[in-house]
């Protein structure tokens, strides 16, 4: 049996520079082609914004393999809530 062959924090972490360089090419893409009829401009933009979904939820889950190597997530970018 071939032993599982792990990823090194820092090739995580170029991972997540990667993922999020296309994230920001996504979220800055116009939704929509001139000349698109309105079920293709329908169908255009939600597969556009299920593939920005999916590469943030990448991105997160690439941080939770950091997280599993050992490498804290900072403080200052954890979102939680206060419930009284």
């Amino acid at each position: 049996m071939v032993p599982t062959k792990y990823f090194t924090v820092e090739q995580i972490k170029q991972k997540r520079v990667a993922i999020d360089a296309l994230i920001q090419e996504m979220d800055e893409q116009k939704f929509g082609v001139e000349g698109m009829n309105n079920e293709d401009e329908g169908l255009y933009f939600t597969a556009s914004h299920q593939a920005f979904v999916s590469l943030i939820a990448a991105k997160m889950w690439l941080g939770k393999m950091l997280e599993g190597r050992g490498t804290p997530f900072p403080a200052e970018l954890a979102d939680k809530a206060h419930v009284a």
